[in-house]
This record gives C-alpha cells, sequence and structure tokens, in this order.
C-alpha cells in the first residue's frame, strides 16, 4: 500500500513539474517566423544604410531613445570607422533569436568585404504603438575589437 502511495506521489508530482515547466516555455518561447518578418528587412535596411552612408535609411526603424543615443553626426564618425576597418556589408544569416522583458534580440551572422571572419549584429526589438522598432545595435568581429 505504501508503494503504491508513493508511487501515486511521484506520478502526480511529475506530472505538475511537467505542467509547470510547458508553461514557463510557452511564455518564452519565440516564434522565429513571425519574428523574422519584421527583423530580416529591418536588419537588411539598417545594413544597406551603412552602406550607403545614409542616416535617414539606416536609422528609419530605430525607437526615440537610438536616435538619441546615435545622432546623424555621431552616425557618420561611426559609420566612418566601421568601414575603415571591415568594409562594406555584403549579406546576412539569421542565427538566433532570444526573448527578455519586452525585447526581442536577433542576431546575425554577417559578411562584410574587408572581415574574414563573421560580423555578429545584434538587434534589440521592442514593440513600441503597435510597431516594431530597434531599440539596440550591436555589431561584433575580431577586426572592430582591434584598437
Amino acid at each position: 500500500m505504501k508503494k503504491r502511495t508513493i508511487a501515486g506521489l511521484i506520478a502526480v508530482v511529475t506530472i505538475v513539474a511537467v505542467v509547470i515547466f510547458a508553461g514557463c516555455i510557452e511564455k518564452n518561447q519565440v516564434d522565429i517566423d513571425q519574428v523574422r518578418k519584421y527583423a530580416d528587412p529591418i536588419t537588411e535596411n539598417i545594413l544597406l544604410g551603412m552602406n550607403g552612408n545614409n542616416y535617414s535609411k539606416y536609422s528609419e526603424h530605430f525607437d526615440q531613445t537610438m536616435k538619441n543615443a546615435m545622432p546623424e553626426a555621431v552616425f557618420y564618425e561611426t559609420n566612418t570607422l566601421i568601414k575603415s576597418k571591415i568594409g562594406d556589408y555584403v549579406s546576412k544569416q539569421f542565427w538566433k533569436v532570444e526573448s527578455k522583458d519586452q525585447y526581442t534580440i536577433v542576431y546575425y551572422k554577417a559578411r562584410f568585404t574587408e572581415e574574414p571572419e563573421d560580423v555578429i549584429v545584434k538587434v534589440v526589438f521592442q514593440e513600441i504603438m503597435e510597431e516594431m522598432e530597434v531599440s539596440g545595435l550591436w555589431l561584433d568581429s575580431p577586426k572592430l575589437r582591434e584598437k
């Protein structure tokens, strides 16, 4: 009788744990296809804006905080430095997506003309007034890390 009670208790605890765990996964799961529908073209626009030294195209989907952090004069200065190290953007490949609080973080492995290694492009999105806007942008590669 005791063995049956313990077995039953273990079964109930296991089922409860699975349900709780499944609920946690459900909340943190991101629909990658849905994210890529907006993230891929916005990221492409940003990278092409860099290529063309076009601030309007580059910042078109930035939220106000990003526009304040990267005003036009800072863009030209930063873009010149980036291009001097890794050249022009060539292509990108989706790598992964993460979700943290109200942010969706999308990573790409990009190719640039003067960087033999992947350039990791990290774009942070946030929904603001039913529109997905860029709240953060980082590029990382061996050449960009050189002093």
